[in-house]
């Protein structure tokens, strides 16, 4: 005689492990499927303009907390402000052209790029300041620039442009500030 509650107690024996069962072929099934944190295949990079692979895009970082205590780069005097100003934008500079030419490595067509090494500026560098800085009335400076770069092209070669832009500064509470501060446009300011 088969009593019922030890037929009870098997047939729970056998759903338990029924639903496991299942339990377990579905988080497989979601992880074949990208749900889970199961590691996939990652497609071979292309080769870059030059050789080489190209390289990933960098995480970004988490935005800088820069609070109270953030240092300018305007200054007490016309001069050193428009000294930093200038660096900044050469600076700004060789970060467009940087990600300008990393655009162009990941996505052109390398023969494409191959073309275009003659004319891609790489790296755009300082060689002398003649710039002349004028104040006009109290707490207003013109500064009349005049200073060399050198590009460094994609392909190598090296060109020395002159660089010819008008920065207003005006000081404010003892600190000197450029007035509509803008990038330098080093294909239309600066000439061979």
């Amino acid at each position: 005689m088969i009593k019922l509650s030890d037929f009870l107690k098997g047939s729970i024996k056998v759903s338990g492990l029924t639903l496991l069962v299942l339990l377990a072929a579905a988080l497989s099934a979601c992880g074949a499927m990208g749900g889970g944190s199961l590691p996939t295949a990652t497609a071979a990079l292309p080769t870059a303009v030059g050789g080489g692979d190209v390289r990933e895009l960098p995480t970004p970082l988490p935005a800088e907390e820069v609070g109270v205590g953030a240092t300018s780069g305007a200054q007490d005097t016309p001069e050193g402000t428009w000294g930093n100003y200038l660096r900044d934008i050469i600076a700004e500079q060789n970060q467009a052209q940087s990600s300008k030419i990393n655009l162009y490595e990941r996505y052109e067509a390398p023969s494409i790029t191959q073309q275009k090494l003659n004319t891609l500026v790489k790296a755009v560098a300082l060689v002398s300041d003649r710039s002349k800085i004028t104040e006009n009335k109290e707490g207003v400076a013109v500064v009349n620039g005049d200073f060399d770069i050198r590009f460094t092209k994609a392909n190598g070669d090296t060109e020395t442009r002159t660089c010819k832009i008008t920065v207003q500064i005006e000081r404010y509470d003892s600190t000197w500030y450029v007035l509509n501060p803008q990038p330098l446009a080093i294909f239309s300011v600066c000439s061979k």
